[in-house]
């Protein structure tokens, strides 16, 4: 029966697509070699209208070449929690793609690192600042929409920060940002002080400042976020207000990576950024 194709069948769908890719197969063969009498089933497999079962996954892995241990375990997630209800069923009309999808990497990525030099990432918000930025930033038709997008907000990001196998995370920002006084002074200090409690508290984040000193950097592009997983295939994110563009191509991934090296270069070093934080927090005070 064909199932709804959700953030998470579609990670699975996209591994599955990049492995036949990767041994040079078409979907005919791909379907000959795995055992399918038809093309079409392997086409709705990688575009994630048809699942995998759990006990299929030795066979996609003795066929596929899928060996090292940690690859194998992450697709075994993917298919137990393919079932699962996603963000956006659970809060429809809310949590609709392109949040989706974010929402959904946000629970299997190995490691985020962001660059979002207008706002504080959502995920590194306190409570003031995020209701000052999505006042600011959306046409709601009426509060409860707040409360509901808001509560999305919450739970998702309390779920990244408590993961069982942490979320790694690496955030940039520039101290203009920061120096603006986003819900007024009192709440910009409040959210300097939030970065410096986050970085202090988890051990998994690493938050950098570019001082307005330095001028010219890495990232005057533009805001993107890079995604690393455990099966190995990277990707980028670069969001708007109702889509976003998800880059998957191991050349242009590299790219953004290099870029976020440059940026972590271009910012002062964790200590020193922690340090300014506190100053800014005085400042605003």
């Amino acid at each position: 029966m064909p199932v709804e194709p959700t953030p998470r069948r579609r990670r699975l769908a996209s591994e599955v697509r990049l492995a036949r890719k990767r041994l040079g197969w078409s979907v005919e063969q791909a379907a000959v070699e795995l055992g399918y009498g038809s093309a079409s089933t392997i086409s709705k497999i990688e575009n994630g209208t048809q699942g995998i079962k759990p006990q299929q996954l030795p066979h996609f892995f003795a066929v596929l070449g899928i060996t090292e241990p940690a690859v194998q375990e992450a697709w075994r997630d993917m298919v137990r929690n393919a079932r699962d209800q996603d963000w956006h069923q659970r809060y429809p009309g809310v949590a609709d793609d392109p949040l989706g999808d974010y929402l959904a990497n946000l629970e299997i990525a190995s490691s985020l690192f962001i660059w979002s030099p207008v706002a504080v990432h959502g995920l590194l918000q306190c409570d003031a600042y995020e209701l000052a930025v999505i006042i600011a930033g959306r046409a709601w038709k009426s509060d409860e929409d707040i409360e509901r997008f808001i509560t999305v907000r919450r739970n998702s990001r309390h779920a990244a920060l408590s993961r069982k196998a942490p979320l790694r995370i690496r955030a940039v920002l520039t101290e203009a940002q920061l120096r603006q006084e986003v819900g007024g002074r009192a709440t910009a200090g409040a959210q300097a002080l939030h970065l410096i409690e986050l970085a202090r508290t988890h051990r998994n984040i690493v938050i950098q400042v570019i001082p307005l000193s330095r001028g010219a950097h890495a990232g005057c592009d533009g805001p993107f976020m890079a995604w690393t997983f455990p099966t190995g295939h990277d990707s980028v994110t670069i969001e708007g207000m109702k889509t976003a563009l998800h880059l998957n191509d191991p050349d242009t991934v590299t790219d953004y990576h290099t870029t976020s090296d440059h940026l972590k270069t271009d910012a002062l070093p964790p200590k020193e950024s922690l340090e300014l934080l506190a100053q800014i927090a005085k400042d605003l005070s």
